[in-house]
């Protein structure tokens, strides 16, 4: 939509304003803030879910359908299935031109199923047939179609298309007909989804239990890394993070700063290392005990296990709580000591002369013991991940 700048017209006579005057400096703009779950991370980019209001899994979903239809994303070969929830370039295929962001149809329904806690926030999206199996086997859903009032159904035909009814209303892409109309992305689709009646698609419903319940997943946001953030290490998925970021004229919105919330600090001597380096144990000044996890393949845990952090080190690490204990960094404040124990040689030669012998003895050294000091922080991200598994596709 155009913007009417300015236009004064008065009895027919319009106030002509200088050029100059129009040319306002463009301020970048003002950086914005959000809190939330971490809920996925690549080397690029993340995914952040805002909690929502608890409220039945029903009204949940409308209301994610009702968010991505007001963003009017269009139709993206493969879009929405790098992130569920976020839209994407997606691949090569019907409405595809490698800056184009919007879903396809398994990536329209997943971001809907991710907005009320039915599909992991921010996880990759199969194509229709892994989604499908993914509901049975967590099982949300049963063969069938449901009966209403309160009833929410999945059309499949595998391989092709889905699309969804949420009590009594149908959603999905492109009206079943799997083109790249720009026009045929995700929303509401209002002319009773003719799909429906082909023998081919097949019907699930959400069970009732399902149904029943309540969340409090709330929508979920998709960042990318400012440069001076990328390849700064990761957080550990599912705490709490506070994200400054500024949208771009894009529609991206570029994470300035990504701050854990709740952390906590101990300061003390590593004690021990459990077998495999999967955990170390910290005792404070006081002598309080502290065991914290180092999950294989963090930057903490190839320390442990190549000696670089070693029991008797002083060291200073920040952890969260929850949802359950994460090491976010180690910072080793003192190495431990140690002492080399002196040698004495004593060597004793004899030179034969005619009347007396000459004894000659070594001096002995003493060696000096040395106490290193590192500050040098070890990170404890864990390693990039993609997040680009399984994009396959239709609808």
């Amino acid at each position: 939509m155009r913007r009417l700048l300015l236009s004064y017209a008065i009895a027919g006579i319009v106030l002509a304003v200088p050029a100059a005057a129009l040319a306002a400096p463009v301020l970048p703009p003002h950086p914005r803030a959000l809190t939330g779950t971490l809920t996925s991370e690549g080397q690029y980019s993340f995914a952040v879910q805002k909690a929502g209001r608890q409220i039945g899994v029903i009204n949940a979903l409308i209301d994610a359908a009702n968010r991505v239809t007001a963003e009017d994303y269009p139709y993206v070969w493969g879009g929405g299935h790098a992130q569920a929830g976020i839209a994407s370039v997606g691949e090569r295929g019907p409405g595809f031109n490698g800056r184009r962001r919007g879903y396809d149809c398994s990536g329209a329904v997943a971001a809907v199923l991710a907005g009320a806690g039915l599909w992991p926030a921010g996880a990759a999206v199969p194509n229709d047939i892994g989604v499908i199996r993914y509901l049975r086997l967590h099982r949300e859903i049963a063969p069938g179609a449901g009966t209403g009032p309160q009833e929410v159904t999945l059309y499949d035909d595998p391989g092709v298309h889905i699309f969804m009814n949420i009590d009594g209303r149908f959603f999905g892409t492109s009206d079943g007909g799997a083109g790249g109309d720009p026009k045929g992305g995700p929303g509401w689709l209002e002319d009773a989804a003719a799909d429906v009646y082909k023998p081919r698609f097949h019907r699930y419903h959400v069970l009732p239990s399902v149904l029943r319940a309540t969340t409090d997943a709330g929508f979920i946001s998709g960042f990318q890394y400012a440069p001076s953030l990328v390849g700064a290490g990761a957080l550990p998925l599912g705490i709490t993070v506070r994200v400054v970021y500024t949208p771009t004229r894009q529609g991206t919105m570029v994470a300035q700063s990504v701050t854990p919330l709740g952390e906590s600090t101990v300061t003390g001597t590593l004690q021990a290392v459990a077998p495999g380096a999967s955990a170390f144990t910290v005792a404070n000044a006081t002598g309080q005990l502290l065991t914290l996890p180092a999950p294989a393949g963090t930057a903490v845990a190839q320390s442990l296990a190549d000696g670089a952090l070693a029991v008797g080190d002083g060291v200073s690490v920040t952890y969260v709580s929850a949802p359950s204990i994460a090491v976010i960094a180690v910072t080793v404040t003192s190495a431990a000591t140690t002492t080399t124990t002196p040698t004495t040689t004593t060597t004793t030669s004899t030179t034969p002369t005619s009347t007396t012998a000459t004894s000659t003895t070594a001096t002995s050294t003493t060696a000096t013991s040395t106490t290193a000091t590192s500050t040098t922080p070890i990170s404890t991200a864990l390693p990039s991940s993609s997040n680009t598994g399984g994009v396959a596709l239709g609808g």
